[in-house]
């Protein structure tokens, strides 16, 4: 069959239909036969593979460049591995070192426990007062002195009088 095969309207004798029909008498292209496409097509793919498996031509700068990228890349990765395991390892010396001091503290609560508890406040009195002859203070020797703070206080220098 020669010829294209056009869908348009063709118009005879000034009227419209809706055919194919064939445009010209003459070949303006030859179709391949049957398979022969197939052939064309794979020679064509095989060309692509072809220059798409070429190694291409890089030069040494580029070779240059990816090395030093790859290699301040390690460097980072390596850097930023060691500051994590080292905060990971600061966070374990932290955890060890509270259950340290909370082990201390509650030695210290339990043996303050037992010191408190094994003085007899009655028989310091009686020693004091038998024989240091210690005696309660007067009235006037109390002096009231006002803290704002639950704190001690630290006397520096003589405490005023009443009088003054």
């Amino acid at each position: 069959m020669a010829g294209k095969y056009n869908r348009r309207r063709a118009t005879v004798y000034g009227r419209s239909n809706n055919s194919i029909y064939i445009d010209g008498n003459t070949v303006r292209r030859i179709e391949p036969r049957f398979g022969e496409k197939r052939a064309v097509r794979t020679r064509e793919r095989s060309e692509r593979r072809s220059e798409l498996l070429q190694i291409p031509q890089v030069s040494f700068g580029y070779y240059f460049f990816f090395l030093a990228a790859l290699a301040v890349t390690a460097f980072v990765c390596l850097w930023y591995v060691r500051i994590h395991s080292d905060i990971t390892a600061s966070q374990k010396r932290v955890v060890a070192l509270e259950s340290t001091l909370s082990n201390l503290k509650q030695a210290n609560d339990e043996e303050y426990e037992r010191i408190a508890g094994s003085v007899d406040m009655e028989e310091i009195k009686k020693i004091a007062m038998t024989d240091l002859r210690m005696k309660y203070p007067e009235e006037d020797q109390v002096v009231h002195i006002t803290v704002e703070e639950d704190d001690y206080v630290r006397q520096y220098g003589k405490i005023p009088d009443k009088n003054d």
